[in-house]
Formats: structure tokens, C-alpha cells, sequence
């Protein structure tokens, strides 16, 4: 249920992410994505947590429906950091020609924020051998992305739960690092 409140809450923000990034769409007929933001109003949002209430079963005898409340405090850039994962892999859009930077099978598998780190935990998929260049791009892209956020200011990345000394072959992703603080691994 946490999950599907997460996709719900991150399908919101999704919007406000692109609007901010300078990814809005507009034609002659329709209302911008930033006039669409304006508009916007989350539930009961304050201090970058956002308050929801998340109803369940409340049925004590299995004989009558009873659905009752139970409310959850998110944190709001946790949300966005999750979704802005996602996006990454999930890749540009169609009509793009950007190219992806990590591996459509990839899944992220947690997220969370502590002390201005993002801690990014992936499936084993992202790990793959890349050119000095992709790689770059790669950590470079996540980490521009990740920082749009306020409370994030390097990334940690690690596999499956587990440390991780490089993502493609070059760079050294054993410590946080920021998108101008990239190390080369020593070889």
C-alpha cells in the first residue's frame, strides 16, 4: 500500500519536477504545464512533508464493509528524488533524441535522504561496462538531476544492498559524489 501511495503522490509531483526542469509541453489550445502547477494543491503540505490519509479495512466482524483512515506523514524531496530515479530510467521521451543513461531494466530499489546524501539503491542491472564517457554522463545525469533538490547535495549509489566501487568501469562511486566531484578509479 506504501508503494501505491508513493506512485500516487510521485505521479503528482512528476509535474511540478518537469515544470521546474524546463520540460513543460504547450500548443495553441491548451493550458501549460506551469499553469497547470499553479493550480496544484497537495494535501496538507507543510515544512516538506505532506500529510495523507490512506484508508484500509476496518471491518471487525467480515460481515459489514467498514473503511477507515490511517494517516501517513511522507517526506515531500524523497518522493521527488524517488520519481526523479524512475524517470531517469525510464529514459527520454519518444520524441527525443536524448539518449538513456541507465539500462531500461533497472530498478530502483530504495531511496532515501540523510545529511544532503541521496542514497540510491539499484538493482544489479545498472551495472554494466560503459566507455569513460557514458559513465561519466551516467553519474554526471544523476547526480544533476538529484541536486534540483534542495536537500540533496551528493549521491551515494550502491547494488542489490550492497557497496559498490564503480557503476560502469571508470569512476569511483565508493563515497558520495556530486556532479563536478567525480574520481577515476586508480588502475
Amino acid at each position: 500500500m506504501k508503494k501505491a501511495i508513493k506512485i500516487l503522490v510521485c505521479s503528482i509531483l512528476v509535474a511540478s519536477t518537469m515544470a521546474f526542469s524546463g520540460c513543460e509541453e504547450k500548443d495553441e489550445k491548451s493550458v501549460t504545464n506551469k499553469e497547470k502547477l499553479e493550480n496544484l494543491k497537495l494535501p496538507l503540505e507543510k515544512d516538506g512533508f505532506i500529510q495523507l490519509g490512506i484508508y484500509f479495512d476496518g471491518t471487525k466482524d467480515g460481515s459489514t464493509v467498514k473503511v477507515v483512515k490511517d494517516e501517513r506523514i511522507v517526506n515531500k524531496e524523497e518522493l521527488i528524488g524517488e520519481t526523479i530515479i524512475q524517470e531517469l530510467i525510464k529514459g527520454p521521451t519518444v520524441k527525443s533524441e536524448l539518449k538513456p543513461v541507465l539500462p531500461k531494466e533497472t530498478r530502483l530499489l530504495s531511496f532515501s535522504i540523510k545529511d544532503n546524501i541521496a542514497y540510491v539503491n539499484l538493482s544489479k542491472e545498472a551495472k554494466i561496462n560503459m566507455s569513460e564517457a557514458k559513465e561519466k554522463s551516467c553519474l554526471q545525469s544523476i547526480a544533476a538531476s538529484l541536486t534540483q533538490l534542495s536537500s540533496i547535495k551528493k549521491i551515494k549509489l550502491t547494488l542489490e544492498n550492497n557497496d559498490i566501487d564503480t557503476i560502469g568501469g571508470n569512476f569511483d562511486v565508493s563515497k558520495p559524489f556530486s556532479k563536478e566531484g567525480l574520481t577515476l578509479l586508480k588502475k
